[in-house]
């Protein structure tokens, strides 16, 4: 597979491509129809908006298709995402992760580029984005035992303390409590709860850096609080560690039909259904039983761009769902852990937009 084919799969990929246009554009066309396209898309789906400014009394109609390629067409013309930098890519990655929300429905600038842009331009875009010397840097390959911890400097975020085989049978009896929500309401009925599908916080989690910009986990977080200042410390990883590598949404559904366990009768049936539009029966991988056979599990960029936040077939019935995770992350399932080095601070820089050195 190339950059290009990774970037078009899922809508990570798509929305990737847009937020490193987005984020090259040289002078913006004096054009609002997306803006328009995006408001009536939210406002038909029910959610609330407010207009403000002169003329926000009268909205203008909805956009056509056609005037919303031809915005995207000439967005595009008026960026330079051939030129991106590696720091420009952080950002965009960032803004991609920002925008998955695995319990509601996609928001609207993920509709339009899944729905109205053509696969002629997003392939043209794509291509056009994997050329650019920051994003091959970000994507091409890191050494795997270098790796860095990231933790938040905010109430609530902690450093591992406790063995992991106890943090995953927790989670293990704590999951199997929830399955007795029921299947009685309709599957688009408002109803929320646990939707991520990560091993259990309590365990200690790594990513990879890009030319010292600091380590993914700084960069791109789904569900991102607003923190902006953590210590991060290196982990000393042994080279011989057993890891299941997600790269794609095939080695997930193969972790699944290792050991999964199934969440139909939970909220999550309502939150994905929300998120992917599909009615069915899910699972999540059983990380307490596959912790058993491996020391870690690795979700790379690659997967996470492809596959995150999509319906994962494990069967011909069952499906899973890749939400909540940082791309690029590394949980460990099993102790020992790896040790971590001495932590420094690393603060966002607003200014300067990114992550640096305190």
């Amino acid at each position: 597979m190339t950059i290009v084919e990774d970037l078009l799969v899922g809508p990570r990929g798509r929305r990737f491509c847009w937020e490193v246009v987005l984020a090259t554009v040289r002078e913006e066309p004096d054009d609002d129809t997306l803006f328009w396209a995006s408001y009536w898309i939210s406002v038909r789906r029910g959610e609330r908006v407010s207009l403000f400014g002169p003329g926000s009394s009268v909205p203008r109609p909805a956009p056509s298709d056609d005037r919303i390629v031809a915005a995207v067409e000439a967005l595009f013309g008026a960026a330079d995402p051939s030129s991106a930098t590696l720091d420009q890519a952080l950002v965009a990655l960032g803004r991609v992760a920002e925008s998955a929300r695995w319990w509601q429905g996609p928001d609207a600038e993920d509709v339009l580029l899944a729905t109205v842009v053509p696969r002629s331009l997003l392939e043209r875009i794509a291509a056009t984005v994997a050329a650019a010397p920051g994003v091959q840097a970000l994507s091409g390959p890191v050494p795997s035992v270098r790796q860095w911890s990231v933790t938040p400097d905010t109430p609530g975020f902690d450093a591992p303390a406790r063995p992991a085989g106890q943090v995953l049978t927790e989670w293990r009896d704590e999951l199997l409590g929830e399955r007795s929500h029921g299947l009685d309401d309709p599957v688009d009925a408002p109803i929320s709860g646990t939707w991520w599908t990560t091993p259990p916080s309590g365990l200690l989690d790594t990513t990879t850096e890009r030319d010292g910009r600091g380590p993914l986990g700084l960069w791109a977080v789904e569900d991102h609080t607003g923190w902006e200042r953590a210590e991060v410390a290196p982990a000393l990883v042994d080279a011989s560690t057993r890891t299941a590598v997600v790269d794609d949404a095939e080695d997930w559904s193969a972790l699944c039909r290792a050991a999964s366990i199934d969440v139909t009768a939970t909220t999550r049936r309502h939150d994905w259904y929300q998120a992917t539009g599909r009615d069915g029966a899910w699972v999540v991988p059983d990380w307490a039983a596959l912790a058993e056979r491996f020391d870690a599990v690795h979700l790379t960029l690659r997967g996470w761009l492809r596959a995150s936040g999509t319906a994962v077939p494990i069967d011909d019935t069952t499906a899973s769902v890749i939400a909540g995770w940082t791309p690029d992350t590394t949980v460990w399932l099993r102790d020992p852990r790896p040790a971590l080095g001495a932590s420094t601070t690393w603060e966002w820089d607003n200014g300067q937009n990114g992550w640096f050195r305190a």
